[in-house]
């Protein structure tokens, strides 16, 4: 009795060699759905990153702009430099940079308006507004 218990054993464990379909099936589509997930966000945070950087390139281009109209002083500021309408481009993308308005209701102010924008391709248009009051003296 004892060997035919143990020639049972030996032929049920035989048969169970491998994977079925089923769990095969299940596995691939499991890695499937795990792979396709992570390219999805890696693809996500690479168009993140590239609007990221773009949006740091357009506020260094209106600070640049700032910093031109601060060098020339109160009386110029608006006037000379950096004035109008520019194209600047950087990294691939062309920006276009506005000194958009003057404004000079505050004796002895002026507030500069800058807008700087730019195309992400498919993403759509993208801008930036920033604003600096040089005073009298200054």
């Amino acid at each position: 009795m004892r060997n035919t218990m143990k020639l049972r054993f030996l032929k049920a464990a035989q048969n169970e060699k491998g994977f079925t379909l089923i769990e095969l099936f299940t596995a691939i589509f499991i890695l499937t759905t795990g792979l396709l997930g992570t390219a999805a966000m890696t693809a996500s945070v690479i168009r993140g990153n590239v609007a990221g950087r773009n949006q740091t390139t357009a506020t260094a281009i209106a600070e640049s702009c700032f910093q031109e109209n601060r060098r020339v002083g109160y009386l110029l500021a608006g006037t000379t430099g950096c004035v109008g309408s520019a194209a600047v481009s950087l990294g691939g993308v062309t920006f276009t940079r506005v000194l958009a308005a003057v404004d000079t209701s505050v004796t002895n102010m002026k507030t500069l308006t800058v807008t700087v924008s730019w195309s992400e391709g498919t993403a759509g248009n993208r801008s930036i507004t920033m604003k600096t009051s040089i005073a009298y003296g200054s």
